[in-house]
């Protein structure tokens, strides 16, 4: 690796990165949860939340689960594969959003889901889900509000690619060694 053309960095390739994680997420989501509901990125500096309903997302926890694994290219690349358990908590505002929250929770514990990841080709598998839990919202006007939240736990497998260096050629070089390395007695 050349040091000198920029930033070590630059060479390394992750995948899924958190925003696909959340892109993912999101489309799930919108999936199962009614028409027109939003759902957004929590927090995001500068964004006013949306009128209800609309569902938060906001990733706040990442446990390694297992020791990782690596496969090589052959040409260039090295790919270490890190199985990781990402929390997310899903937050649901507005009207019925308890009745939404058991949706959330049933189809997460459900092949619904798993499915869903597979089909599009996701490295994310759903696990676990925590008790869900209301908590006390109070809008800008001081009205309450609705507000439900869970933490689902899923695996995704990171790919990180680095660039290796592999031998196109080994130059041998024959040494009889009877010749060369005669016995001692």
């Amino acid at each position: 690796m050349d040091e000198s053309s920029g930033d070590a960095a630059d060479h390394y390739v992750i995948s899924p990165t958190e925003s696909g994680i959340y892109t993912a997420m999101r489309a799930w989501l919108m999936e199962i949860l009614p028409s027109g509901m939003r759902v957004i990125q929590g927090q995001q500096n500068r964004q006013a939340a949306p009128i209800d309903p609309f569902a938060v997302m906001t990733i706040i926890g990442r446990e390694r689960i297992a020791t990782n694994g690596w496969t090589y290219d052959g040409l260039s690349a090295r790919t270490v594969t890190e199985q990781v358990r990402i929390t997310m908590q899903i937050s649901l505002f507005g009207p019925a959003s308890s009745n939404q929250m058991q949706l959330v929770t049933a189809l997460w514990r459900d092949m619904n889901a798993a499915d869903y990841f597979r089909s599009q080709s996701v490295p994310i598998a759903p696990l676990t889900t925590s008790t869900t839990r209301q908590l006390g919202f109070i809008t800008g006007e001081k009205q309450y509000e609705d507000c439900w939240a869970v933490d689902l736990s899923m695996q995704v497998n990171l790919t990180v690619t680095t660039p290796q260096q592999f031998a196109n050629s080994i130059p041998v070089t024959l040494i009889e060694v009877d010749t060369s390395y005669r016995p001692t007695e």
